[in-house]
């Protein structure tokens, strides 16, 4: 196929199958909402086909997905990829809920059996710029975006670092020590993790907390009989896989990067960087911490209808004569707390360092954000404590060959069996390494 027409078939193509709203909700699933939230999304696994097809059918069957029937006939031929995909999603509509409820994994395997019948690297790269552009028309970005080793992102606010290596780690940081700011990390293992604290993972979750916050305190009384504080309980609840408002950080580099490189080695990892001033970070006795650790005790409507006065006009008086059961919860852990609530304090997402009394977070040298209320996840403002550069653009540092620096890390006595003391973790540790 020649030049000209080989970017007239992507052109047809893409403008043919993202009709398709499965095909649309799946690509907005798998690399929009990161594109959108945070100026870049990795689809590297994508145009390099680097997806175990025997882990992704398993991952639908577990969820008894009817996706999973896509792959039962094999790939198509990329002129017949269109036709393929309607005629399977079009019965689809009819009998399943997606792609209103479509799942990650489920988006994932569509993009994935659209690129795999893409059968060369060159046609698939090409089949991202296309994509890309309809992202553009789609979402409305303003500025032009860049695509280097499969990561796409938003040249004009994004500064991506691809790090190799430790020192090249701590080449690209060396500089931020210089503001006169304190830097903390987290590193995920997928470079198209939003950041978003376990609560805000899915609405079933963030419309329960109340409800799994007392149910756990009920069923587990003697784990929190001897703390005196809703933090205590919420770092309690965080460390046991509750999901929480609270999103998991650190002081140590290192730590961050064996997290970003520990899973999914097929994918990038990814190191997060937060730049805040001392005067910003809060200790366990900060009030606004009191505040919004006590927010897990409201039903999800009472969390809205809070955050609705707090964005409101209204006089400090009134906004607190509107918030009276949330001023009693915090007076319940502070009876000397002043009878007033500062509304923009239930608005933002604060950095806290908890009390050393847990030996997971001594070990991971470990504090946290606490995130605050916010319409939904896309208006959470944790992004916002993401560190930029003197030219304004967030720097993005993209982890590769995470196997090695497993290895490396392991000699700094970075491992699984420092970072997580418990004797299961140690355990399985040691299991591995042999």
């Amino acid at each position: 196929m020649g030049a000209i027409a080989f970017f007239f078939f992507f052109n047809y193509f893409f403008d043919d199958i993202y009709t398709n709203p499965f095909v649309e909700k799946a690509f907005y699933l798998v690399c929009g909402d990161k594109l959108i939230s945070d100026g870049y999304c990795d689809m590297n696994i994508y145009i390099y086909s680097k997806i175990s097809e025997e882990l992704i059918q398993q991952k639908l069957r577990d969820i008894d997905s009817p996706i999973i029937n896509l792959y039962k006939n094999g790939y198509s031929e990329k002129e017949n990829i269109a036709a393929v995909l309607n005629g399977f999603l079009q019965p689809q509509m009819q009998n399943y809920k997606i792609p209103d409820d479509m799942k990650l994994i489920e988006a994932q395997a569509l993009v994935n059996w659209i690129f795999k019948s893409l059968n060369n690297d060159n046609a698939r790269l090409e089949a991202t710029h296309e994509l890309i552009k309809l992202l553009i028309e789609r979402y409305q970005f303003s500025d032009e975006i860049e695509i280097s080793k499969g990561i796409a992102y938003l040249s004009s606010k994004v500064d991506l670092k691809f790090i190799g290596s430790i020192e090249d780690f701590y080449k690209n940081i060396e500089e931020m020590y210089s503001i006169g700011k304190t830097l903390f990390y987290r590193g995920h293992s997928e470079a198209n993790y939003i950041l978003l604290p376990s609560l805000m993972r899915k609405e079933n979750w963030h419309r329960n907390e109340r409800k799994m916050y007392n149910e756990l305190i009920i069923n587990c009384p003697s784990n929190f009989e001897k703390m005196k504080s809703h933090l205590e309980y919420l770092v309690e609840m965080q460390h046991y896989g509750l999901p929480t408002r609270l999103l998991d950080i650190t002081r140590n580099p290192l730590v961050a990067l064996y997290f970003a490189c520990e899973n999914n080695h097929e994918s990038y990892g990814e190191i997060v960087i937060f730049s805040v001033d001392d005067r910003e970070i809060k200790y366990p006795q900060s009030d606004t911490i009191s505040i919004l650790a006590s927010l897990p005790l409201f039903e999800y409507e009472k969390q809205q209808e809070i955050y609705n006065y707090a964005i409101e006009s209204l006089a400090q008086d009134d906004f607190n004569k509107n918030v009276q059961r949330l001023l009693h919860e915090v007076k319940t852990e502070k009876p000397a707390f002043k009878d007033q609530i500062i509304k923009e304090d239930l608005l933002h997402s604060r950095i806290v360092l908890p009390l050393k009394n847990n030996n997971r977070i001594l070990k991971q040298d470990g504090s946290f954000i606490l995130c605050g209320l916010s319409i939904d996840y896309r208006h959470l403002d944790v992004n916002d404590l993401r560190y930029n550069a003197i030219n304004g653009k967030r720097q993005v540092f993209i982890v590769e060959s995470k196997r090695k620096f497993i290895d490396v890390l392991n000699a700094y006595s970075i491992n699984k069996a420092t970072l997580f003391p418990e004797i299961d973790d140690v355990a399985d540790y040691i299991k591995g390494k042999y």
